[in-house]
């Protein structure tokens, strides 16, 4: 356990990348989906809502062990959803985590997704959404507590080299 005392979570937004480190070193690394460049109103916030990844450093604050399904435009439970391959299937029972991202509560949450083929775009309501097993994954590495940093790095690199320049999605170099 003194392991997951020093892991931290991080993630680069337009990379669509979540890394788990312990202590530096690299423990895992999946493809996620992000937050889409837009405003939209939701219902559960009742009002207008930016949908992009809010970037920050933080913690897991909160697991859902069980979590409720609710369509976040008009507020209604929900509890199958057609997959991308057309199947219509029950909600995955696999825990969610929240975080708190800039000492706010924003309803951020890391979370599996039924539509793999959203993956590595800006797909969500601004949550980061994984594959179902992979939720698994990064639940087990993400104890309360655990650090959580959201970025938006354009620039990745090897070795203190730029190696790829990714796409800017929020427009932010504009």
């Amino acid at each position: 356990m003194d392991d997951l005392a020093h892991t931290e979570i991080d993630v680069n937004i337009p990379e669509f990348k979540l890394r788990i480190y312990q202590d530096s070193i690299l423990k895992d690394e999946f493809t996620v989906r992000v937050g889409q460049d837009k405003q939209r109103y939701l219902k559960m916030g009742d009002r207008i809502t930016d949908l992009r990844t809010k970037t920050g450093e933080g913690t897991i604050v909160r697991h859902a062990k069980h979590p409720d399904f609710y369509n976040p435009v008009n507020g209604k439970p929900y509890y199958v959803t057609h997959r991308d391959d057309g199947k219509l299937t029950q909600m995955p029972q696999i825990p969610w985590m929240e975080t708190e991202i800039n000492g706010v509560r924003n309803g951020q949450m890391i979370h599996p997704t039924t539509n793999p083929k959203t993956l590595g775009k800006a797909y969500s309501h601004g949550c980061i959404g994984t594959r179902e097993a992979d939720a698994w994954v990064i639940y087990y590495y993400a104890p309360l507590g655990t650090k959580v940093r959201i970025r938006y790095d354009l620039d990745t690199h090897f070795e203190g080299s730029v190696v790829s320049v990714l796409k800017d999605i929020y427009g932010v170099e504009k």
